[in-house]
């Protein structure tokens, strides 16, 4: 049986690494980018490039965003063409940027109530690993998704992990993993360090219930 087409918006150094790793396993892509003439360049991978998002949405289970913050995939999905008015009830979209957990939280909320199932799943590991499948991903959403997407997860990335039911959870982890080295440092007196970690994580991820905080413990696919 054919599969159907992945949407994937945002080629840059990521995105293009996953547009490879994802051709290179025979998987249909149709593609799309803000920077004109970018998606283009994909087409002689075997893509179809498309002129705007919501072009992009058509026919796919699966629209994949990798985007580079909260206020570009608000417009990829929200603006002028964009994918929310064209996906279909019960298609997925993975979002791999990272964001404020309570912002991931509302999206997944706002989308489900046009039908549309919501994958919080930044993405790590840099766009060499990105092209070779070998990146690693943190994801958290409803069973539903990982029903859909699951397959598009294993095949864009060597490890997935699993880290709750709902949006946000995945993201707390995101952050802390990105304040902790900072916030810690040798270079900064001890107290200073612990006082900034606590305090940074706190505001940053407890603006909501918290729902898994490690990935130590949750499962995940490879």
């Amino acid at each position: 049986m054919l599969q159907p087409p992945i949407g994937l918006i945002g080629l840059g150094a990521m995105g293009a690494g996953i547009a490879a790793t994802l051709r290179r396993k025979g998987r249909e892509l149709r593609v799309c980018d803000a920077q004109p003439g970018r998606a283009q360049d994909f087409a002689a991978e075997g893509c179809l490039a498309c002129a705007t998002p919501a072009e992009t949405a058509a026919g796919c289970d699966v629209l994949v965003s990798v985007v580079v913050n909260a206020e570009q995939t608000q417009a990829v999905l929200f603006g002028k063409h964009g994918v929310a008015a064209a996906m279909s009830p019960g298609s997925v979209f993975v979002m791999c940027s990272t964001v404020e957990p309570a912002w991931s939280m509302a999206l997944e909320a706002r989308l489900a109530e046009r039908g549309i199932v919501y994958l919080d799943a930044p993405i790590s590991g840099g766009a060499a690993k990105a092209a070779s499948g070998q990146m690693t991903m943190m994801t958290s959403g409803a069973p539903a998704a990982y029903e859909e997407a699951g397959a598009v997860l294993d095949a864009m990335a060597a490890k997935v992990y699993r880290l709750g039911d709902r949006a946000g959870a995945v993201s707390k982890v995101k952050v802390i993993n990105q304040l902790w080295p900072a916030c810690t440092s040798p270079r900064q007196p001890r107290p200073w360090r612990w006082g900034c970690a606590r305090a940074s994580i706190r505001r940053r991820c407890t603006r909501s219930s918290p729902t898994a905080p490690a990935t130590a413990g949750c499962s995940r696919t490879a």
